[in-house]
């Protein structure tokens, strides 16, 4: 099956973004999307804004990476990302800021500081999210992403070749199709277990009762400080099941799960950064490292738990439900 795909123009600056710029764009090929659009040199260029505003009149949606910059200003006096924002609203096109706020290390005059402010205030009326360093970056335009496909669906693009192809089928009865010969797949599995005297109907967490070791990192505070904290809890497999359980009831990406899971851990993270950093009152971005996450993921898949659709997101099985509903 031929699917289309997102053309997301990508507007930022080429002076000490280029590794946030290569986040952003395998984030958006990640997400089977297509990342357009050249990064503002330090020097003023129009033929290069010629070219992106052709990129964002293709785009189905305009990201824009927002620094510790304005950038350079066009021959009216007003930043290029600005410009580009302004051409995105008159144009109508789904946009997602993603703004810095962390740390500035480079000193810049307040007259540029004062515009950066004046467009970061226009952009808090959209979508938005802050980073402050490369995890940080990849978490909001992720669930950023997922945001805006999903509140301003599009068309997207297909390859040229396969759009006779593409228009003769139906997009819905293909995912129909799909999803019955998961569903058979399902009763397959529990025809075989009905023929089996000793094989249950529902597996149950007997087959796997160890407990799962979440590695994590955070920041804790302590009287206006940050400190960077790393750690390891024990927990119950079943328990974190039923943390999900709920939200897995329909098709879930696995960047929500692992941020549902998270946002579950704080109060443990809180008291283990209290043990380890005395006074420490508060911690923040708590990251499931991914071994311990795949670890999690895996161990539900064998035991029949959870299945993936063509899309990759998280969803229960028939015997998930079936342990989910029970409790």
């Amino acid at each position: 099956m031929q699917e289309s795909r997102m053309m997301v123009m990508v507007a930022a600056l080429e002076r000490d973004q280029e590794a946030e710029r290569k986040v952003v764009q395998e984030a958006i090929v990640g997400q089977g999307g297509v990342s357009v659009g050249m990064p503002y040199p330090a020097i003023p260029t129009n033929y290069i804004h010629k070219l992106n505003l052709h990129c964002m009149a293709d785009a189905d949606y305009v990201l824009l990476l927002i620094g510790t910059e304005y950038g350079p200003l066009t021959e009216r006096g007003v930043g290029y990302i600005h410009t580009i924002y302004a051409a995105a609203q008159a144009a109508r096109k789904p946009v997602l800021s993603l703004i810095y706020s962390g740390e500035r290390s480079v000193h810049i005059d307040r007259f540029e500081q004062k515009r950066l402010d004046g467009l970061i205030s226009s952009l808090k009326n959209g979508l938005i999210y802050y980073w402050h360093d490369a995890d940080s970056l990849r978490d909001g335009i992720e669930l950023g992403l997922e945001n805006l496909f999903e509140t301003y669906p599009s068309l997207g693009w297909v390859k040229a070749d396969m759009q006779p192809l593409y228009q003769a089928m139906n997009p819905q009865d293909d995912k129909l199709i799909w999803q019955l010969r998961q569903r058979i797949s399902q009763l397959e599995q529990r025809l075989k277990a009905l023929k089996s005297a000793d094989t249950p109907l529902v597996p149950s967490f007997v087959d796997d009762n160890s407990p799962w070791q979440a590695r994590y990192q955070c920041n804790a505070f302590r009287e206006g400080r940050l400190k960077p904290f790393d750690g390891v809890l024990t927990l119950d497999l079943s328990e974190v099941f039923q943390w999900a359980s709920a939200t897995l009831l329909s098709p879930t990406t696995e960047t929500r799960v692992r941020a549902l899971v998270a946002s579950r851990l704080h109060d443990r993270v809180l008291h283990s950064a209290k043990k380890a950093w005395s006074g420490s009152h508060a911690v923040s971005d708590i990251r499931i490292d991914q071994s311990s996450f795949d670890e999690f993921k895996t161990r539900l898949r064998a035991l029949g738990l959870i299945s993936f659709d063509y899309h990759g997101r998280w969803q229960l099985t028939g015997d998930g439900e079936v342990i989910a509903l029970r409790k």
